[in-house]
């Protein structure tokens, strides 16, 4: 019992040192986390056009971790319902609701940060202006959640020659023997990775051979180019295996579909505005987020990101990137491992996120309650360090002392970290 109790109390003591450390990220940089962490479900609409209507897909992406799963036998399982209110001028046109069971085999799936939830509603627009009103509702839960409506505005759809462009991953897709391409499905924005993603951009026009793009972040050009590869397929949107995929059927007359690749490791996280032109018509401009999905906690408030370097810098290293403005270090921070990088064509780091997803790892799992912060423990410093070890062995003595030691074999070393409060807090030998 007593050990429960200390364990819950390290993940309180956890909880709040980074609801701490995130109270000095900038202003803009918090209101951004703060939403995406609080939202239950992430919300997505893309308009496809074919030749003479358009259609409205609502897709959803819900993490397993939002949802209440409940032991059956060897089982757990979970669901939701998700309901459509669609309005015109506050009445009610249409409604839709669609219900989602998930089941899984162990515990730990229904812990994972990357396992999701997904599917896809679609919405004829029959030429009128309308919002969309979402509701969900979590299965073995009475949480019944108003979500952020979504207006459609059909008058300038139908005047508009280049459609929104719809967030893709990179190469085909292949679901239930069928071939197509996999929506991203997160709220519209492109993700901050390694990986490189695509954009369709559906254009109102057979007789354009060739579109220029150009993309801007923070007033500097980061991509131009010209892209002529396209597809004449009438597209439409559907859940495969909990995926959604854009699947082509029939050829359109009038309406394409440019794909643009390869450009989306050249940008940074944050705003970007994109570009298109064709021909001499004016150019159409969209705002979207580059988005960090998955970026450790850690790295949310750059003071403490900065501070968390000890385990590798000196002293005179951090104090040097702490003599900056504060409103710099960001900047500063990025520019520390951007020098430390081997691969300049990526604007994603490598080896930065990984460094503090050790933190992250370090925090949840070795702060105590002498030392809440994990990134300053023995243990913590040698995880962040090193990684993990590849093995770990724990030795008990009768006057309550553990000592645990950790071997890297690779790197032929050892490390022997020793509480002798019985408390955890390990201390290396």
């Amino acid at each position: 019992m007593g050990s429960m109790v200390l364990l819950k109390t390290i993940k309180i003591i956890s909880l709040l040192l980074l609801s701490l450390t995130a109270l000095t990220i900038s202003a803009q940089q918090r209101e951004r986390h703060l939403q995406f962490s609080r939202m239950p479900i992430f919300l997505e609409k893309n308009i496809l056009f074919s030749d003479s209507s358009s259609t409205c897909y609502f897709s959803y992406r819900i993490p397993f971790k939002q949802l209440f799963f409940t032991k059956n036998d060897n089982t757990y399982s979970a669901g939701f319902v998700i309901d459509l209110e669609i309005k015109n001028a506050d009445k009610i046109v249409d409604r839709k609701s669609l219900k989602k069971s998930i089941v899984v085999n162990t515990y730990e799936e229904t812990k994972v940060g990357s396992n999701y939830a997904q599917g896809v509603i679609s919405i004829e627009n029959n030429n009128i202006d309308y919002v969309i009103y979402p509701y969900l509702s979590i299965i073995n839960s009475d949480q019944s959640i108003p979500l952020d409506s979504i207006s459609i505005h059909n008058n300038l759809i139908l005047k508009e020659k280049i459609g929104r462009p719809i967030v893709i991953r990179n190469n085909e897709f292949q679901c239930a023997a069928k071939k197509g391409f996999q929506l991203v499905n997160f709220m519209n924005t492109i993700p901050y990775s390694l990986s490189d993603y695509s954009i369709l951009i559906p254009v109102r026009d057979s007789t354009v051979k060739e579109l220029s793009i150009k993309i801007e972040q923070d007033g500097k050009e980061i991509v131009n180019q010209k892209i002529t590869d396209c597809s004449h397929d009438d597209f439409n949107l559907k859940e495969c295996e909990n995926n959604i995929v854009l699947y082509s059927s029939r050829n359109l007359l009038n309406t394409k579909y440019f794909i643009m690749k390869d450009f989306s490791h050249l940008l940074e996280e944050g705003n970007a505005r994109l570009i298109i032109s064709k021909g001499n018509s004016k150019p159409a401009e969209f705002e979207f987020s580059v988005l960090w999905n998955d970026k450790p906690k850690s790295l949310m408030n750059p003071e403490f990101a900065i501070r968390a370097l000890e385990s590798i810098e000196s002293e005179q290293t951090i104090d040097s990137l702490l003599n900056a403005d504060k409103n710099d270090y960001a900047k500063v921070l990025k520019k520390y491992w951007d020098e430390k990088s081997d691969n300049k064509k990526y604007a994603f780091n490598e080896l930065e996120n990984e460094y503090y997803k050790r933190a992250d790892y370090s925090i949840d799992n070795f702060s105590t309650v002498s030392y809440p912060n994990g990134v300053k423990s023995d243990r913590g410093k040698m995880y962040i360090k090193y990684g993990k070890p590849d093995e770990i062995k724990r030795e008990y003595s009768n006057s309550n002392i553990v000592v645990e030691i950790w071997k890297y074999k690779k790197l032929k070393k050892e490390f022997t970290f020793t509480d002798r409060s019985g408390l955890g807090n390990y201390t290396l030998d």
